[in-house]
């Protein structure tokens, strides 16, 4: 066992039986990560668990986490929200995440928690772990991919009911799969199951009389439900009325630290043509073609797309036609990220509601554009809205109205004094959605599900 303080990582097999032979499981040191929060121990307060893989810390609660993504790597920003979410959780919980496999997925670095990977299957039922839009991709693909994706559902359950037995709790992100696989492994175990619904997965289940059965099922087997916006939340209770007194709206946080951005008082008439940053998936409900179509009446505004996606040579070709010509950069890093938000005058989330009512819940880069200093013009769609507050913060438009659109890039252009005032604003409502605050929120609820 590890000693406090050593700080080494350990990677092995989780187990000795071949069905767990692609399950690898690390165990990292706190004090690394966070050094003033770091988890001061004494030779000997470390039990092993009985089930022989698990660290029983200071009698805090073992919390396993279930996820259907997790970053490859420490420089990969894919959901990174979940990285963090289980990083802040580890200060009140001994933390375990079992997130799916990924062939590209690198050694992790030393963190505060546990990551196990759950066993690999074909390539192509990786698809059954990606968002809630290639979900949808999935039900439309060939008969093979979608019974090699079932299998690899099957084995993440399979992992998940095995690790839930030596846990206290249970936080699911996503509904599906993850949320499925939580209230199983609560009703097998009897453990208490907390769901954590970030947007597409509800929406994909809401689409269909046996999804919304489904749903019903991991509510009526959870403890909590939390969603990231008060428009799943109304949702929910519409698919199961006894939601209403189980869900928590608690958002996603950010982590604020750094120098803030200052480009509300740098951005006067001579800055231009000015720079707007759309920063996310190349995909239909991220609406960067009414983005584009937008910008057609609009001359003195350059655009900067980092992200990537299946629309990517798509919307290159819809944007050749602009007189000032996009950069599209694919998918950027945290340093890059960091360095375009230093560097861009104001965000652009168009956010659209797709047929069925499908809608985003809070996009992280709402977040980390307010902790920038940055005006935000955004739809007024799914937890947006919860945030963004119109002449306050930044410009809501309906969504997919280009024309609005348009009328809001050009308001932020045209006034510096709304800029800067904006810009001061957005840094104050970022404090609000500080990691910090919104760990002890997420804190207390798994808590309350204990008892």
């Amino acid at each position: 066992m590890q000693r406090p303080g050593e700080g080494n990582i350990r990677e092995r097999d989780v187990g000795h039986k071949p069905a767990h032979r692609g399950a690898h499981h690390i165990i990292l040191d706190r004090s690394q990560l966070y050094p003033a929060e770091a988890i001061k121990q004494a030779p000997g307060a470390c039990t092993r668990h009985s089930s022989g893989n698990r660290l029983k810390r200071h009698g805090k609660p073992n919390l396993l986490i279930l996820t259907s993504s997790f970053p490859r790597s420490a420089r990969d920003e894919t959901c990174g929200y979940v990285r963090e979410f289980a990083r802040r959780l580890a200060v009140d919980f001994n933390v375990r995440v079992l997130a799916p496999p990924d062939p590209s997925a690198t050694p992790w670095p030393r963190d505060v928690f546990e990551l196990t990977r759950s066993k690999s299957p074909p390539p192509c039922g990786l698809n059954a772990f990606r968002s809630a839009s290639d979900l949808n991709d999935l039900l439309r693909a060939g008969l093979i991919t979608r019974i090699v994706s079932f299998i690899a559902i099957v084995l993440f359950v399979i992992e998940a009911f095995r690790h839930a037995r030596t846990s206290d709790v249970i936080c699911s992100h996503w509904m599906v799969p993850s949320g499925f696989a939580g209230a199983l492994a609560s009703v097998l175990h009897g453990k208490p199951h907390v769901v954590v619904e970030h947007a597409g997965a509800l929406h994909l289940l809401a689409s269909t009389p046996c999804g919304r059965m489904m749903a019903r099922f991991i509510i009526r087997h959870s403890s909590r439900v939390i969603t990231v916006s008060s428009g799943l939340r109304r949702m929910l209770m519409e698919i199961a009325s006894e939601a209403e007194h189980k869900t928590d709206v608690i958002t996603m946080g950010y982590r604020i630290d750094g120098t803030p951005n200052e480009p509300g008082l740098r951005s006067g008439p001579a800055a231009r043509p000015m720079t707007a940053l759309f920063l996310g998936r190349l995909t239909e409900i991220k609406g960067v073609e009414l983005l584009l179509d937008a910008l057609r009446s609009l001359d003195d505004v350059r655009l900067i797309v980092a992200g990537e996606g299946r629309m990517r040579a798509a919307l290159e070709m819809r944007a050749a036609g602009l007189s000032t010509k996009p950069s599209f950069l694919g998918e950027v890093g945290v340093e890059e990220k960091s360095a375009l938000l230093a560097g861009c005058d104001f965000v652009v989330i168009p956010s659209m509601v797709l047929p069925g009512g499908r809608a985003e819940g809070t996009p992280v880069v709402c977040l980390e554009s307010l902790a920038a200093g940055l005006p935000v013009i955004a739809s007024r769609s799914g937890g947006l809205a919860d945030v963004i507050v119109d002449g306050y913060n930044g410009l809501l438009f309906e969504p997919g109205n280009c024309k609005e659109l348009a009328s809001a890039i050009r308001r932020l252009i045209d006034d510096p004094l709304l800029r800067n005032r904006l810009s001061a604003n957005a840094r104050l409502t970022a404090k609000e959605y500080d990691w910090d605050a919104i760990s002890k929120k997420y804190s207390r609820s798994i808590m309350s599900a204990l008892g």
